[in-house]
């Protein structure tokens, strides 16, 4: 992977980056913040996502995708099988 740390311009976050920035927001939520903005820069470019209460299980599954990711899981297709 080898991406830059930081949010700067340009520079992408690392997985581990990213789970670790998610994994905050979550506990964030878990500590009665009403709502929690992360800032992702894995796909090539940045991304901010607003998560609350309400949406927590989207913050949930995207967790889940990056530690699946991270230890090297395979990803399920649409209708949950693996070729």
């Amino acid at each position: 992977m080898g991406a830059a740390r930081g949010n700067e311009p340009g520079n992408l976050m690392t997985d581990q980056e990213m789970l670790d920035a998610a994994q905050a927001a979550r506990h964030a939520l878990l500590m009665g913040q009403s709502a929690v903005e992360c800032e992702f820069g894995g796909s090539g470019a940045e991304q901010r996502v607003k998560f609350t209460p309400a949406n927590a299980d989207r913050l949930d599954a995207y967790i889940a995708e990056l530690q699946a990711r991270i230890a090297g899981l395979p990803r399920r297709g649409a209708m949950g099988f693996v070729f």
